[in-house]
């Protein structure tokens, strides 16, 4: 079959006439209106011809390799596809005088199941009423739209951190909190909240889809690593599965038999959706996204390990998954292939295709998105044969012929950050432009009926009144989003959400020796305020934001945010040279974006009240008895704001350098929020918080460990878990907390080299636990 928008843009569409000569046009022709056929299913081609000269001669290509020679009188065509697609048929027809031709596509699909699937989104479309619902995560509410009128009706306040909707068939719209750890169910009518139903603590529910058959809702919580089954009709939990990991999105398939859930951190060997059977309410199926270790990297395909599994989108035909994310070429480096990371090599973009009746991966028809970034939700047209898939990173939605994963168009100027989409049956794509605050609008009539690849926007439709976030904090998130911009990234694969996702982390070890460092464990942004902790990365090599200009320039490979003047005055080009604050608006606006994450999120591993549980304030004890607040000090838990370094034993030679510097140390992280940050060290040497302890501490030069008994190590590590930055009660916490390392104790702390054989540097390091936390990464 060949190229669709080639022969798409050839042939001008539907029933186009070829631009032969007007003297060469005197007979004409017309082809009678078709329908799409089945597979299988022969379909007829009935050409009228009109003003001919003489016997008519028709020669027909059916557009999958199918031809025939000019035969007179060859009107009519019965024709048998042998697979889904797209045809482009083409009957040229000639008399004595002239010719002409007719070209057209014909759509060839699957037999289509019988109803919907259901899957997790921020933004659904209420057909009975004609609205569209939009979850604001940052502002607190909820968007209702009139689908027609194309006009915003009203914004709903709801709890905290709205993120999923979904909607009962008793005009119920339901919406997930995130930061609430709850449901709200509103009545579509009066607009208005009936019930809350409340979540474990601390769980972050991040996925919501209700099944078609109305009988059940599904929930993930993505902290401790469940999915939920509730009741429809009353909003309350029937059934909880252990999946392990990071589930985040939940998809439904069109008879509420199946459950699929995406693994949204990966574990180092594959990515992962778990299929689940809704009538036992157990794991089926676990369809593993093996690692590619094998592809060429080139500017068009690379290597990499799925990861950022975001959604589900089932295909009418029940056939298929496509699974959004992206690839981590956590195989290149210099200490791994000899190979630099490179802006085409480092993340890209990916779309996997589950076989639903094999429960695997089809990898031979795997999907790369050249030059994009971050694809995220995907939904199909009726008949399945076309894809919609929204790219937050690169700020549109590309669309895809569904059969044969081919690129067909693109809809730009979404806005930034889309994520949600509807299809209407009116064929109005609606698109959630999260950090944009608005709902972008597109005419995609003439791509649903293969007539064209012309797209019309209609509307930008503002989201919200009144925006939360100061405009300088929201233009930076854009600007942290979008790697479309040419100074974030010249190719458009990289942005820097690709590895801080909302400004978490990704759960990879990159290496950065070809950008002066080394091995380098993803580090969460998450309340540490910037550079409010002090100076960020591990190895402490910027000392304000804005130095995040090196990195875009040298790994995203973009133009930068600063000009070739302002890099050439004084140290500027030098990371913690002069300062780069105040020379270019939008790096501010990065910093002011960065330095609006000021909350970690709360610990699951705590009480359901937010206390520490018996075996966390046991630990607390231990860990004052260690001295452990000598350098996790005060409450953000680190000695960084003093630009200490400290070698507890972790440096390596494949740890590299500091900026291209000697690296004598690591920057002392917080122990606020590790509980979800593993694996764990600089080199993310340590899966969890017991190998940092033991297994990467056998010389005690991390903390005098060897002493404790499995009962004190079970404790200190319960401590550590549930430390997310909220006041701790006890009056006495922290005796070293607020003080500076005490290097009257012999601990070794340095701007520049330290001396790695203090003699009491354990004792007052012990659990420079650049690690606790243990984020619980296997599924069951």
């Amino acid at each position: 079959m060949r190229s669709l928008p080639k022969l798409l843009g050839l042939l001008g569409g539907i029933c186009g006439v070829a631009a032969w000569t007007p003297e060469a046009r005197a007979v004409t022709a017309t082809v009678a209106e078709r329908v799409p056929s089945l597979l299988g299913e022969a379909v007829t081609f009935d050409l009228t011809v009109g003003d001919a000269v003489g016997p008519v001669q028709v020669r027909w290509d059916m557009g999958d390799e199918t031809r025939t020679e000019f035969t007179v009188g060859d009107v009519q065509q019965v024709h048998t596809y042998a697979a889904p697609g797209h045809y482009p048929v083409l009957a040229t027809v000639k008399d004595d005088v002239g010719f002409t031709s007719v070209a057209f596509v014909h759509t060839v699909h699957r037999p289509l199941v019988t109803g919907s699937a259901a899957g997790s989104t921020d933004l659904v479309y209420d057909q009975p009423n004609a609205r569209i619902y939009t979850a604001n995560y940052e502002n607190d509410s909820v968007s209702v739209f009139d689908a027609n009128a194309l006009t915003r009706l009203a914004e709903v306040p709801v709890l905290r951190g709205p993120v999923g909707l979904a909607l009962t068939a008793q005009g119920k719209l339901w919406v997930l909190h995130r930061d609430a750890h709850s449901l709200s169910i509103i009545d579509t009518a009066s607009l208005t909240a009936e019930r809350e139903v409340m979540l474990p603590y601390a769980s972050q529910p991040m996925g919501l889809a209700i099944s078609p058959t109305g009988d059940a809702a599904y929930v993930t919580l993505m902290a401790v690593g469940e999915l939920l089954k509730l009741d429809v009709a009353s909003g309350a939990v029937v059934a909880e599965l252990v999946l392990g990991g990071t589930p985040r999105g939940v998809s439904v398939s069109h008879d509420g038999s199946q459950i699929y859930v995406t693994r949204f951190i990966s574990e180092d060997s594959h990515g992962e959706v778990a299929r689940v059977d809704a009538a036992t309410f157990q794991v089926s199926t676990r369809f593993e996204l093996a690692a590619d270790t094998t592809t060429e990297d080139t500017d068009q395909q690379g290597r990499g390990l799925p990861n950022y599994l975001f959604s589900v989108g089932l295909s009418p035909d029940g056939l298929f998954a496509w699974v959004p994310g992206k690839k981590d070429n956590v195989f290149r480096g210099p200490s791994r292939d000899q190979l630099a990371l490179t802006d085409d090599n480092t993340v890209r973009p990916l779309v996997a295709l589950l076989n639903l009746a094999e429960g695997v991966e089809d990898v031979a028809r795997r999907i790369d998105l050249d030059d994009r970034n971050l694809p995220n939700q995907v939904v199909f047209t009726p008949l399945g044969d076309y894809a919609f898939v929204s790219v937050a990173g690169s700020a549109l939605v590309e669309v895809r012929e569904a059969y044969t994963g081919e690129f067909v168009t693109a809809l730009k100027e979404t806005g930034f950050a889309p994520r949600g989409l509807a299809l209407t049956e009116t064929d109005k794509l609606f698109v959630h432009a999260s950090l944009s605050r608005t709902v972008a609008v597109y005419d995609v009539a003439d791509i649903v009926s293969s007539h064209d690849l012309i797209t019309k926007k209609l509307a930008d439709i503002p989201t919200v009144a009144a925006e939360r976030l100061d405009a300088q904090v929201l233009r930076g998130k854009q600007l942290f989003f979008n790697s479309a911009d040419v100074r974030m990234s010249d190719q458009g694969y990289i942005s820097c959400a690709s590895c801080h996702f909302d400004g978490a982390d990704d759960g990879r070890v990159w290496d950065f020796g070809s950008v002066g460092e080394g091995l380098r464990n993803t580090v969460s942004l998450v309340g540490r305020r910037g550079t409010g902790h002090g100076n960020v990365n591990w190895s402490g090599s910027f000392d304000e934001i804005q130095d995040a200009d090196d990195n875009i320039r040298d790994l995203f490979g973009g133009k930068g945010f600063l000009s070739a003047e302002q890099l050439a005055a004084g140290t500027v080009a030098t990371p913690r040279g002069d300062k780069k604050a105040g020379l270019s608006p939008e790096l501010d606006a990065l910093a002011a974006f960065l330095g609006s994450l000021d909350t970690h999120r709360p610990s699951p591993f705590r009480n359901a009240d937010g206390s520490f549980t018996e075996d966390g304030v046991a630990g607390r004890a231990i860990f004052q008895r260690l001295g452990c607040g000598f350098c996790h000090t005060g409450p953000d838990g680190t000695d960084s704001a003093r630009g200490k370094l400290h070698d507890v034993g972790t440096v390596k030679p494949s740890s590299g350098m500091r900026a291209g510097e000697p690296l004598f140390g690591i920057d002392t992280p917080t122990l606020n929020g590790v509980w979800e940050t593993a694996p764990y060290l600089h080199d993310g040497s340590a899966p969890t918080l017991r190998d940092v302890l033991v297994t990467a501490n056998p010389e005690d030069r991390h903390a005098f460990t060897s002493a404790l008994s499995e009962a004190e190590l079970g404790q200190l590590i319960a401590y550590v878990q549930q430390l997310d930055g909220t006041v701790d009660p006890d009056p006495n916490e922290g005796d070293g907390a607020g003080q500076g390392p005490s290097e009257r104790r012999g601990c070794s702390v340095t701007g520049g080299q330290g001396d790695r054989h203090a003699p009491l540097l354990a004792f007052a390091l012990m659990a420079g636990l650049m690690t606790f936390g243990a984020r619980r990464r296997r599924f069951a």
